[in-house]
């Protein structure tokens, strides 16, 4: 069944008036247009501008949980009063502070720059043109959005064997595999254990997630299962189940939602 698109119905308005309201946002694909190369990816003047009026509105947060370090995610949102929990939740930065790793995250650090070397050298001995090596120090994407097709049964089997060989784990995501540490931390225990510090998760307040990759299922599902009334959106289409309640199409449609967020929360404020 189709999961219906977003409307701010009084129901809607209802569940996003408690205090505090954590918004718990993913940045590539859900704020920025997906790139062909990460350091491509762009998040538009005109939604910085609405995630900065967010972040300065009385009983908000802004908390953006990607993939990316923390120090890249910051880079490119361009907002310095929101939270940044990054590496799939491996660490996290306070409002305009630097990030700290978990302290059960940063002994991997030296298998995750092991196993980027060890991958780029394949990469380069195979010539597996298009296939980007990210090292994000805790850990590590193998992109093949550039790739051909016919080049992503060995690379997954590749990056495979040699996180095996040095004990780590490898999930996938849109066009790219994820080598990280082998702790159970995903983007929905590292939100979750933000939104509980911030007094988020108790029935007065509200809590929403957004976000458009395999990842972001972590995210919506432990939410969920903590507080039912959390509204959860994926952005953009997808052959995979959901679980989050609603869509938006894309980024543009998802700036516009946070806009009218941002006018509840003025008239809730108010």
């Amino acid at each position: 069944m189709p999961t219906p698109a977003l409307p701010i119905t009084p129901d809607v308005s209802v569940r996003l008036e408690g205090q505090p309201l954590v918004l718990l946002l993913d940045i590539d694909g859900t704020l920025s247009p997906i790139a062909p190369r990460p350091e491509y990816a762009i998040v538009p003047v005109a939604t910085q501008a609405v995630l900065t009026d967010l972040a300065t509105t009385p009983g908000v947060h802004v908390v953006f949980v990607t993939g990316r370090s923390a120090a890249d995610g910051r880079r490119l949102v361009g907002v310095e009063g929101g939270w940044m929990i990054g590496n799939h939740g491996m660490e996290l930065a306070h409002p305009r502070e630097p990030a700290e790793a978990r302290a059960d995250v940063e002994p991997f650090a030296a298998r995750i720059a092991d196993a980027a070397a060890r991958i780029a050298t394949l990469a380069n001995e195979r010539s597996w043109a298009g296939v980007l090596i990210e090292d994000k120090r805790l850990t590590l994407s193998a992109h093949y959005r550039l790739a051909h097709p016919r080049l992503v049964p060995e690379l997954t089997a590749e990056v495979t064997r040699i996180a095996d060989e040095l004990g780590l784990r490898v999930t996938s995501g849109k066009e790219v595999l994820e080598v990280r540490p082998p702790i159970e931390v995903n983007k929905g225990t590292a939100a979750l254990e933000l939104a509980e510090s911030l007094g988020a998760t108790h029935d007065g307040a509200s809590l929403f997630a957004a976000g458009d990759d395999r990842t972001d299922e972590d995210l919506f599902r432990v939410l969920l299962a903590h507080q039912p009334r959390a509204v959860t959106v994926r952005v953009g289409e997808s052959e995979l189940p959901t679980t989050a309640e609603f869509t938006v199409s894309d980024p543009d449609a998802m700036r516009d939602l946070l806009a009218e967020i941002l006018t509840l929360r003025r008239q809730v404020a108010a």
